[in-house]
């Protein structure tokens, strides 16, 4: 139960804090990694870090070293200078976040050099556009994996195997847009507002509870309060579960746009705008609406050498979406601002329109 780790979130929330991970919640890391449905780390592991090591590319230090493979770090992400790297050393696999596989996809870099030796390539921390997953495994392989979980839970919680990526390639189209399921030692539940489980297909929050938790925020009992309640930790993501345990992650709760009374989450329009061909990023938010309380309002940043006008990307959201979910307005910007973790940071975006506002919602 003693501390080991205080491992600071992205601060998403607006908040910056550290969840206390005890060095039992550590040895719980180790053991999931070793229960891994697949893809378990081999002796000859050279786990390529792209990202900040205090993250979730950090989460696989330990994993590496107990089955006895090499850690190698990257300084920075260079899309030219991780291909070299991975050629040079036989990198075998890399944890990346989506936006780190979008620049990688549209650089077209990747057929330029010897990437054979790669085994796996993770994504998570944030949500991937099945449409771009699909690009990303025409590029490199079938060689995904996905990872669902927190700093809160010490990594991944659920995962999406290699199996899974091609059944959803095959016959199941959905599963790409799945965090796959709970492994390990973790409990898992889709729950109400007050806490009760919730049957398969209707969405609710994902709930968790086990010796990966955390013991809870640094020096912040009224945070810590908010998130753990009777033993179950409260990730924030709304989701909802098929019939055969596969979770499917909406939206965060707190991201949800509330516009003429209508529930609306951004990564549902999110997802749309990623069919499209021209758009490489995307980012959705409210806006201040003295009619609607919210209006739907879109950050788009374009595929090298693509353009798009507006008009066509709201109508081709209307074509895929109820009409008042699709977005009111279109913006295109060069570059979406993001975390020190390679995450769009939403909160950014969002400030953008309600700075100057009394609250936080319409």
């Amino acid at each position: 139960d003693a501390p080991a780790v205080l491992h600071y979130t992205s601060g998403s929330s607006g908040r910056l804090k550290a969840a206390v991970q005890t060095f039992g919640n550590r040895l719980a890391l180790v053991r999931k990694s070793l229960m891994l449905p697949e893809g378990r780390f081999a002796q000859d592991e050279v786990l390529g870090h792209v990202g900040p090591v205090t993250h979730a590319s950090g989460m696989q230090i330990m994993p590496t070293l107990t089955t006895g493979g090499c850690n190698y770090l990257i300084g920075r992400f260079d899309i030219a200078e991780l291909f070299a790297t991975i050629q040079r050393e036989r990198i075998t696999r890399f944890f990346a976040v989506p936006t780190m596989l979008y620049r990688l996809i549209d650089s077209g870099l990747a057929g330029d050099y010897d990437l054979s030796s790669l085994r796996r390539i993770t994504y998570g921390a944030a949500p991937m556009a099945p449409s771009r997953l699909r690009e990303a495994m025409e590029v490199f392989g079938p060689i995904f994996t996905q990872g669902y979980g927190a700093g809160e839970t010490t990594s991944t919680i659920s995962i999406l195997t290699l199996e899974d990526h091609l059944r959803g390639l095959k016959d199941k189209p959905e599963l790409l847009g799945s965090c796959g399921r709970p492994y390990g030692e973790s409990e898992v539940i889709i729950a109400d507002d007050d806490g009760n489980p919730l049957p398969d297909g209707e969405a609710g929050e994902i709930l968790v509870r086990g010796p990966d938790v955390m013991q809870g925020y640094w020096n912040a009992p009224d945070l810590t309060e908010e998130v753990i309640q009777d033993g179950w930790y409260h990730t924030g993501d709304v989701a909802r579960r098929d019939e055969e345990g596969f979770l499917y992650i909406i939206d965060r709760k707190k991201d949800m746009i509330i516009s003429g009374g209508f529930n609306i989450y951004p990564a549902e329009i999110e997802t749309v705008l990623f069919r499209h061909p021209a758009v490489a990023e995307c980012c959705v938010v409210g806006a201040p609406d003295e009619e609607w309380g919210e209006q739907v309002i879109a950050f788009v940043v374009c595929r090298p050498g693509e353009a798009v006008e507006e008009a066509v990307l709201v109508d081709y959201c209307a074509e895929h979406l109820a009409s008042f979910k699709k977005p009111r307005h279109v913006r295109f910007i060069d570059e979406l601002p993001k975390n020190p973790n390679g995450k769009v940071a939403r909160r950014l975006v969002r400030d953008t329109f309600w700075k100057d506002h009394d609250r936080q919602v319409g």
